[in-house]
């Protein structure tokens, strides 16, 4: 949903959350959950597992705590994230060896995943398009309240992760793959969100809501 100088809903996939849920999946890793940050199901497609050699299981008990560290600094993601995951030095892994044995054995194929990843998230936004359906819903809304909606940006996370899901981060609502794929789900979960930000707005005047920037070659705003 976008109309120039007003509002717009923008999806973004961020690629250094890609690459962290692939690294967390490929090498099995069990970490514990960060307060305010949603425990996301495992990835679909899953990744394919490093084996059980890439480390013994006290190293991955080990990563896993630090995956978590990771993932609670970098949350939700964007460019500094991104650049913290790449080879040759793996800056955002320093002090964490076990996790950084296995982010070098895994980064190739990762990147590989998120390339599919983005395929995916584009086959989905061409073959069930949303936009006129969020202008018609932006105009239920304001019925409802019986006042106009100030301009704003809703940035939406999307993950490839199992099932249709939601959950809500302070960076702003993360959604599935599959949910954004069901277009009555996804306008129903819409719905919700839309009236949280005019409520929000009542009190705040012209707002922004926003999740991370896309990084290079993130997804593209629909309409």
């Amino acid at each position: 949903m976008r109309s120039a100088g007003q509002w717009g809903v923008r999806p973004v996939m961020p690629q250094a959350l890609l690459l962290a849920l692939h690294l967390r999946d490929a090498a099995g890793l069990r970490p514990p959950g960060v307060p305010g940050l949603p425990d996301l199901p495992p990835l679909d497609p899953p990744a394919r597992p490093l084996g059980s050699a890439a480390s013994p299981p006290a190293g991955r008990e080990a990563a896993a705590l630090q995956w978590a560290r990771w993932w609670a600094g970098a949350f939700p993601g964007g460019p500094q994230a991104l650049i913290s995951l790449l080879p040759p030095s793996f800056p955002g892994l320093r002090g964490m060896p076990e996790l950084r044995g296995l982010a070098e054995l895994g980064v190739d194929e990762a990147v590989a995943w998120a390339e599919r990843a983005r395929q995916q998230q584009a086959r989905v936004v061409a073959d069930v398009p949303v936009a006129l359906f969020e202008t018609t819903l932006l105009a239920r809304v304001e019925r409802e309240l019986g006042r106009r909606v100030l301009p704003f940006t809703l940035d939406v996370v999307v993950l490839p992760v199992r099932g249709p899901g939601a959950w809500e981060s302070p960076a702003g609502p993360v959604v599935s793959l599959a949910l954004r794929a069901d277009r009555d789900a996804y306008l129903a979960w819409l719905h919700g969100q839309l009236l949280r930000v005019a409520r929000q707005q009542a009190g705040r005047g012209r707002g922004t809501t926003k999740a991370p920037p896309p990084e290079g070659g993130g997804a593209s705003p629909e309409g």
